[in-house]
């Protein structure tokens, strides 16, 4: 791609449009519509290369920044393995010599991410969530853009990195089962996040190995607002569970305050447990058991591995880091 040479009269033609449109597009001076400048744009990123000049050959040039996607619904949410997440990669990114874009996306809105690969304003893309199918992914292979995923791709060959969810889930659901216990509620986020996805997996291995029932009635899934907390709770507690499993740490947090609102004791009445640990679980009253990710490591390896990427280093694709599963006073 170095060797190649893009000229604005190889773009206009290409483009339908006259040198000076082109022009313009590139430098940014003169009056030209917002709709062609995106198109000249999209089509120089998407043959490798940014404007190194109006009147000259095309070159590619880095900016040194990188885009680090984050689900739109986060902002509202106060999410202590995020702002570790954010740290790992932005430590990693500062010793490279990168900064960082923070860019909001979700399945029906990706107009930001467009507007940063079109305009050429980042190296390359890591996204802090990956989704089933994830419109963000699609957008940066439109652009051809280097790109990494905290958490599991479908396609095996891209960028990603992720803690053995399924493994940690099974292993936690393996110990609960073992104290005794075979009434088991899991509570968890929507299933459009490969995150909650394997997490059900290692849940269900789990019952199968030990000859437990799998009871649908006490699988909850999409619980993401207070609301649906509160009523997936309900319901549970309808189905007189011996132990609730939460898909993360601000859900069982919440829960236990909610069963304490109801008058139910735990781990007296009820053990509760979580698939990922913070601070706010430590020092719950009780504390909560739950699995110990290095969420700081798990940004850094995300944002090394980009790098490495880019820079033309041979990486195996997909990494998973280990976790720890700890025992405390909430399912004593």
């Amino acid at each position: 791609m170095e060797q190649q040479k893009l000229t604005v009269g190889e773009i206009a033609k290409e483009l339908g449009v006259s040198k000076t449109t082109v022009s313009r597009a590139i430098s940014g001076k003169g009056r030209v519509s917002p709709e062609t400048r995106e198109r000249v744009a999209e089509f120089i990123q998407s043959a490798g290369y940014a404007a190194a000049g109006a009147a000259s050959p095309l070159s590619p040039r880095r900016t040194n920044n990188l885009a680090l996607v984050i689900p739109s619904h986060f902002v509202r949410l106060d999410l202590p393995f995020l702002r570790k997440c954010m740290g790992g990669v932005c430590r990693m990114a500062a010793q490279r010599g990168y900064d960082l874009l923070l860019c909001y996306a979700d399945e029906r809105d990706t107009a930001q991410l467009r507007r940063q690969l079109a305009a050429r304003k980042v190296d390359g893309v890591i996204l802090s969530r990956t989704l089933v199918n994830d419109p963000c992914l699609e957008l940066v292979r439109q652009y051809a853009a280097p790109c990494v995923g905290i958490g599991r791709l479908a396609d095996e060959t891209a960028l990603q990195v992720d803690n053995d969810q399924v493994g940690a889930a099974r292993e936690l659901t393996t110990r609960l089962l073992q104290m005794g216990l075979r009434r088991i509620a899991l509570l968890s986020g929507r299933l459009n996040y490969t995150v909650n996805v394997d997490r059900l997996a290692g849940f269900r291995q789990a019952l199968a190995a030990c000859g437990a029932a799998e009871e649908p009635g006490l699988i909850f899934t999409g619980v993401e607002s207070e609301d649906g907390r509160v009523d997936a709770l309900e319901a549970a507690l309808e189905q007189r569970p011996e132990a609730i499993l939460c898909c993360d740490d601000s859900l069982a947090f919440s829960l236990l305050k909610d069963l304490r609102a109801r008058g139910v004791d735990v781990p007296g009445q009820l053990r509760l447990a979580s698939l990922y640990d913070s601070e706010i679980l430590q020092d719950a009253v009780p504390p909560i058991t739950a699995v110990q990710f290095d969420a700081e490591t798990l940004g850094a390896t995300a944002c090394r591995m980009l790098l490495d990427a880019m820079a033309g280093k041979h990486i195996p694709p997909r990494q998973v880091l280990g976790y720890q599963v700890i025992l405390r006073e909430s399912t004593k």
